[in-house]
């Protein structure tokens, strides 16, 4: 899904619609644009991350790309930042091999946030991680939720999304197969398959 809204899957139906234009149909300087609106956090965080750099150097990567803060003193009190933002500011000069996955995700968000972006997209970014260090990543993400960053987020993590989500896509067999707020996905499915996946007792 991520994947697909930041152009880099082929769509197969439909469109993904940006401020009312396909974004498969993006050239030039509005695609480039848009990519710099439109962020993403992949599944596997040690994956997206260069082993040869430090977490600073990771970050300071996109300033370069984007030639954003360029002045040194502003570039360095960014990087802190938004590394002391997801908690990792005494990380600054480590590898991304003496991190946990969950410390890899966070530097990862905090890689996406470097550009301010208008939409985050969160392709299952806890899958790989196990409960301590995926409590972690969803605090972070809990936060961006609470300073109303729109998210698209795939995750299997239901108490995330009941708390965080304005609206949720149950996507079954790779079609929507229900969509609706919270309360209504999690107070009354409608379908048997939402109800046997959410396993809260519904029954027909």
């Amino acid at each position: 899904c991520g994947r697909t809204c930041l152009g880099m899957y082929n769509k197969t139906d439909g469109q993904v619609l940006y401020r009312g234009k396909d974004v498969h149909a993006l050239k030039g300087s509005e695609l480039f644009a848009y990519k710099r609106e439109a962020q993403m956090v992949f599944q596997d965080p040690y994956a997206s991350l260069d082993p040869r750099m430090t977490v600073s150097d990771i970050i300071a990567e996109g300033m370069d790309v984007h030639h954003l803060y360029q002045n040194k003193a502003e570039r360095a009190e960014k990087i802190y930042g938004l590394l002391e933002k997801v908690g990792l500011a005494e990380k600054k000069d480590e590898y991304p091999c003496r991190l946990s996955g969950g410390q890899q995700q966070r530097v990862a968000i905090a890689r996406a946030l470097m550009r301010d972006p208008k939409v985050m997209l969160f392709d299952e970014p806890t899958s790989a991680l196990d409960p301590q260090l995926t409590g972690e990543v969803l605090a972070i993400m809990q936060q961006l939720a609470a300073e109303h960053r729109t998210m698209v987020v795939v995750t299997h993590e239901m108490s995330f999304a009941r708390g965080a989500a304005n609206r949720i896509l149950y996507v079954n067999g790779g079609l929507i197969a229900e969509e609706g707020t919270p309360e209504e996905i999690f107070g009354a499915p409608k379908t048997a398959e939402l109800r046997a996946f959410l396993g809260s007792g519904f029954e027909d």
